[in-house]
């Protein structure tokens, strides 16, 4: 299991709330950022909103391509990011959320490493022609890949053995 929190006793209880506090404000925010991708785009205009959806579509024009062919869409509305970071954001958020499995250190870093060799997999394959670019291919291997992370940064934000 992921360590606890540094010189966190475990009998004192104004730690362990600070601790929960902690988790419980890390696992909102991963979840609002990993649902990010669609609703920053529906509150880009709403009063309040806009302001948090504006700073976030910053951080997404960034760090993510956002070429309009390798981004999908759910109806009319196209996503924040491109298909391959909606695929990461999604899993960060879903796996903040369930929070399961809860891995130890090397079954996590095997997950992540496995899931990093599909993506690498994916690209290359896609980049030397031995196959068309598929939009499911990039969202699962971005989900793959960041879901265990976000059950373990809640986690890890929690403290070992806190429930």
């Amino acid at each position: 299991m992921i360590g606890g929190p540094p010189g966190a006793a475990r009998g004192a209880s104004g730690d362990e709330r600070l601790w929960r506090l902690l988790a419980g404000a890390v696992r909102v925010a991963l979840v609002l950022v990993g649902l990010g991708p669609v609703w920053v785009p529906l509150a880009a205009d709403l009063p309040g909103l806009s302001v948090v959806a504006h700073l976030l579509d910053g951080w997404y024009e960034f760090q993510c391509h956002r070429d309009p062919g390798r981004t999908i869409q759910l109806g009319a509305l196209d996503l924040a990011v491109c298909t391959r970071c909606a695929g990461i954001y999604f899993g960060l958020g879903l796996g903040a959320l369930a929070l399961q499995p809860r891995l130890g250190a090397w079954p996590l870093r095997a997950w992540v490493a496995g899931a990093a060799l599909l993506m690498v997999l994916d690209v290359a394959t896609e980049s030397v022609g031995l196959r068309p670019a598929w939009a499911p291919l990039r969202l699962a291997t971005g989900l793959l890949l960041a879901y265990p992370v976000g059950v373990a940064v809640v986690l890890a934000a929690r403290g070992a053995d806190s429930g």
